[in-house]
């Protein structure tokens, strides 16, 4: 099944593979039939996040094998949950692994939740209860508007910088060219602070995060993003 983007174009998801964790079977199941009846080619399925780890350390072993492109993952979930699943694999040391696109999923999308999964490198935050228009557009925008990664001291994941919006509270950062670089990491170009890359502190004004406190938007049911 092909589906059309804001970009004009046009995306197959045949040959996507997915990793979906969720210690609820029955929402894993919804979530499953939703992803076979978009198209995507390959579902893999986990209990939790603790068997989640398990399948994408094999996944990260294996040369011939599909590669996973996408993780969808529930945020409370026991043992390991969805935050301590993203962490653990921001910190992976297989590339396969630590740039995967990570959808969150919560029935409980409060901002204090969202943040918490922004601040620890979440891709997209889906709000359950999940629909097709919901779970379509999340893949979309993986797919359609990709982001750079960022490392900087205390995070490593997709640039949270999603809005320019005037801001002046006392959390707001600055990134400055001199205070950046761009390293290439195989597949991956890596916007590093000059400070993260010697092991020194950084100072509000030089950290590479967000201009303004900038959260993925939980989708309602039904609505697109």
């Amino acid at each position: 099944m092909s589906r059309h983007t804001s970009s004009g174009k046009f995306y197959r998801f045949d040959g996507l593979c997915v990793l979906v964790a969720d210690d609820n079977r029955f929402v894993r199941s919804i979530l499953v039939t939703i992803l076979k009846a978009l198209g995507v080619g390959k579902i893999l399925q986990a209990d939790n996040g603790e068997e989640a780890t398990a399948i994408l350390d094999v996944s990260a072993q294996m040369v011939d094998s599909r590669d996973i492109d996408i993780v969808f993952a529930d945020h409370l979930m026991e043992p390991t949950d969805g935050l301590g699943l993203l962490t653990w694999i921001r910190a992976h040391e297989s590339d396969k692994v630590k740039f995967l696109p990570f959808v969150m999923m919560s029935g409980e999308a409060d901002v204090k939740a969202v943040c918490a999964a922004r601040d620890a490198g979440v891709t997209e935050y889906l709000a359950k209860p999940m629909s097709v228009m919901n779970v379509a557009t999340r893949l979309l925008a993986i797919i359609d508007k990709p982001r750079p990664f960022v490392r900087a001291p205390g995070y490593f994941g997709p640039d949270r910088r999603r809005q320019t919006l005037p801001y002046d509270g006392s959390d707001k950062r600055l990134m400055r060219p001199e205070d950046v670089r761009l390293v290439d990491e195989g597949e991956h170009m890596v916007i590093e602070s000059q400070s993260a890359a010697e092991g020194a502190p950084t100072s509000e004004e030089a950290k590479p995060a967000p201009a303004e406190p900038s959260v993925p938007e939980p989708v309602e049911a039904g609505a697109a993003a």
